[in-house]
C-alpha cells in the first residue's frame, strides 16, 4: 500500500504511539519550513495559502469538534449560588454577578464596561468592541436599576473609570472574575462546574423557554449567526415535552 493511499485510521494505538515517538516535533518542522520560506519574504496571506495547499496535498481535513451542551444549573442551584453571593455582603461582587446573570454578557466584555456605558434611564449597558469587534447594547431588568444606580454612584465618588475595579483601581481581569465565581460556587456546595460563561447559557436558555424568537435573541445575546443559537433550542426541548406528548395522542400513525 502506497503512502498516498495509506489508511491512517486503521492504525492501532501502539502504532500511533510509535509514529509520534519517531516524528519530528512541530517546532523542528517549523524551523525547516521557515528556512525554505524566508527567501520568499512571505506575508500572512501568503503563509495562509501555503498551509492551505499543504493540507490539501496531505489530504488533511479539520476534525469536527463535538457540540457539547453546557450543564446548566437548576433553579434551586442558581438560587443556592446567589444566596452564597448575597451572604458574603460584597457589593462589588454582588452587582457584578447579577449583571452577568441578567445580561449574559461575556467575561471579557464585563471587564471592559466603563461607568459611562451604563444607561440607567433605558436600562441598558453599552458593550464596546465586544466579540467580533462590534458595539452593541444589552438590557438589564428594571428591578435591578435602583441597585445598579446606587453602585454606580458609589463608584463615581471613588473616582472609578470602570464599572468594576480591583483594589488596584484597574478593571478586573477575566481570570480574577473566574476565580470569584468559582469561590462562590465552592462555598455554595454546588458540584457542577460554575464559570462566567455558564450564566450566558443560563439566560439564553431561559429566554428561549419564554418564547423569545431567534432574531430577538440574537439582538439580546450578540450572536452573529442564528445557527449559534441552535444549541439553546435543544436545551429548551424538555419544556415542550408535555405538549408534544399531548399532541401525539391524536397522531394518525399509531
Amino acid at each position: 500500500m502506497t503512502e498516498e493511499t495509506f489508511d491512517y485510521n486503521a492504525l492501532s494505538a501502539a502504532e500511533w504511539a510509535e509514529i509520534r515517538r519517531q516524528r519530528m516535533t512541530p517546532k523542528e518542522v517549523a524551523k525547516r519550513i521557515a528556512r525554505i520560506l524566508k527567501p520568499q519574504r512571505p506575508d500572512y496571506h501568503y503563509l495562509k495559502k501555503v498551509f492551505q495547499h499543504t493540507r490539501e496535498l496531505l489530504e488533511i481535513t479539520p476534525e469536527k469538534a463535538c457540540k457539547r451542551l453546557p450543564e446548566l444549573l437548576t433553579d434551586t442551584e442558581l438560587i443556592t449560588f446567589y444566596e452564597a453571593v448575597w451572604n458574603a455582603k460584597n457589593t462589588n461582587h454582588l452587582v457584578m454577578i447579577k449583571l452577568l446573570i441578567y445580561t449574559g454578557i461575556r467575561n471579557a466584555e464585563l471587564t471592559n464596561i466603563q461607568i459611562k456605558d451604563v444607561d440607567l434611564t433605558n436600562c441598558t449597558v453599552r458593550i464596546e468592541q465586544g466579540k467580533g469587534k462590534k458595539d452593541r447594547y444589552v438590557l438589564f431588568p428594571m428591578s435591578f436599576r435602583c441597585e445598579l444606580a446606587q453602585y454606580v454612584e458609589k463608584q463615581k465618588r471613588g473616582g472609578a473609570k470602570f464599572l468594576f475595579e480591583s483594589n488596584r483601581l484597574g478593571s478586573f481581569s477575566t481570570r480574577r472574575i473566574r476565580q470569584i465565581i468559582k469561590e462562590y460556587a465552592d462555598g455554595s456546595g454546588i458540584e457542577k462546574r460554575v464559570y462566567p460563561h455558564l450564566f450566558r447559557h443560563q439566560i439564553i436558555t431561559y429566554l428561549t423557554r419564554k418564547g423569545i424568537i431567534s432574531p430577538k435573541l440574537q439582538l439580546l445575546s450578540g450572536h452573529s449567526e442564528e445557527k449559534s443559537l441552535a444549541v439553546y433550542r435543544e436545551l429548551a426541548l424538555a419544556d415542550v415535552a408535555e405538549e408534544y406528548e399531548s399532541a401525539m395522542e391524536k397522531f394518525p400513525v399509531k
